[in-house]
């Protein structure tokens, strides 16, 4: 289809068309359905005739995307090159996908004398794996170093591993202690994710001090970027007998967005609060998706650690954008748990690669600890000669 100027299909249409064969609810499932009540009363041979429509709809579904996908790429649209990966405009829909991923993609699909078939979307590939994978060969494809590529993809996954590890771990411990406060002592709780700003908050007249930075920054009102007390106290409810005004940090967003609308709920999280509600959002949308286009039983299987990451990850992205936006004991002790399990999971997943680097630092620092000791040593020795008179 592709380099027909007087193409007339609709690429919604033949992906619709596609849905209604393979989709949840299609005629694939009610086929399958259908099977299985037959062989439950003993009729299966009365549905012999009808058997290879299962091979039918696993050949033109998939056929039907991939002729839309080709429809997409003519139109312009930037999605099209992971269309014809195999994923599905469901799998994509509101992701917030890399740019550059994007463009190297469409611009293979659209040249007919580039051998596409590293962008296919493999088996039991997830979008999250999928990413990570094409870029190394995008990598692999430019330069002709396999062993380039494959640098490259293990260290964007081992940089969001790393990412992902310390923000999981870091709210599951201060977490857990200002739940221990909070039982002990009756403290307000804080939104995940909101120190930085708190710290703003208490020391805004000492950082506008700063020589260059201070004057840049003595022009933005410290509620912009930490938060506005003021929209906050639209938060306000009954504490201990008395009425008590939540600072920014404190405020439950749901409740200000109630009583005085979401422009008052903006104001009192602030860009640096609001930016962590977006970006946790963003994860929890993107960790559903990455469990969509997941083949469940084949990722157990094959790796019961990652598989598990997979799962901690989104419910942990989910509990943090919950307590981020209204934080409470409930939703404070989610994101503890979830993030002790994604933590964890994490270590299980990446134990080798961790084993291997404690092993390969040991050996560093026991190498330079003896150069250093050497260094000492003959160091003592050249002060002592020094020192000594009959030498």
């Amino acid at each position: 289809m592709t380099g027909k100027p007087n193409r007339v299909v609709n690429p919604q249409d033949l992906e619709q068309l596609a849905k209604l064969l393979d989709g949840r609810g299609g005629v694939g499932d009610k086929l399958g359905e259908a099977f299985t009540r037959a062989s439950a009363l003993g009729v299966s041979g009365k549905l012999t005739a009808i058997r290879p429509m299962h091979s039918w709809l696993s050949e033109t579904a998939p056929e039907l995307r991939r002729k839309a996908a080709y429809a997409r790429l003519e139109d312009g649209d930037p999605l099209a090159g992971l269309l014809l990966a195999g994923f599905t405009p469901e799998q994509l829909k509101n992701k917030d996908l890399p740019p550059d991923v994007l463009l190297v993609a469409n611009a293979t699909a659209s040249d007919g004398e580039v051998d596409d078939g590293w962008l296919k979307k493999k088996d039991g590939e997830t979008l999250d794996d999928w990413l990570v994978r094409v870029q190394g060969d995008a990598v692999t494809q430019l330069t002709g170093n396999e062993k380039l590529g494959k640098a490259v993809a293990t260290y964007i996954e081992g940089a969001a591993n790393l990412s992902a590890f310390f923000t999981s771990s870091t709210t599951a411990l201060l977490g857990g202690k200002s739940l221990i406060s909070y039982f002990k002592s009756s403290k307000v709780l804080n939104a995940p994710g909101t120190l930085t700003a708190r710290l703003i908050n208490g020391h805004w007249d000492k950082l506008s001090r700063i020589p260059r930075a201070g004057s840049w920054l003595s022009r933005v009102p410290v509620s912009v970027l930490s938060g506005s007390d003021e929209a906050a106290m639209l938060a306000g409810y009954m504490r201990k007998g008395a009425f008590y005004m939540p600072t920014s940090t404190e405020a439950n967003l749901l409740r200000v967005a109630q009583r005085g609308g979401l422009a008052n709920a903006a104001k009192a999280a602030g860009w640096m609060r609001g930016a962590g509600i977006v970006g946790s959002v963003g994860a929890t949308a993107w960790g559903v998706a990455n469990l969509a286009t997941m083949d469940h039983g084949k990722a157990w299987k094959e790796d019961k650690a990652k598989y598990l990451s997979n799962w901690t990850g989104t419910a942990f992205n989910a509990s943090l954008t919950a307590a981020m936006v209204a934080p409470n004991p409930v939703t404070v002790g989610l994101a503890v748990g979830t993030g002790l399990a994604y933590a964890g999971t994490l270590v299980w997943d990446n134990w080798d690669s961790i084993s291997d680097g404690a092993e390969e630092a040991a050996d560093w620092v026991g190498d330079k600890a003896d150069k250093a000791g050497e260094a000492i040593s003959d160091g003592a020795k050249a002060l002592g000669s020094a020192l000594n008179p009959f030498d």
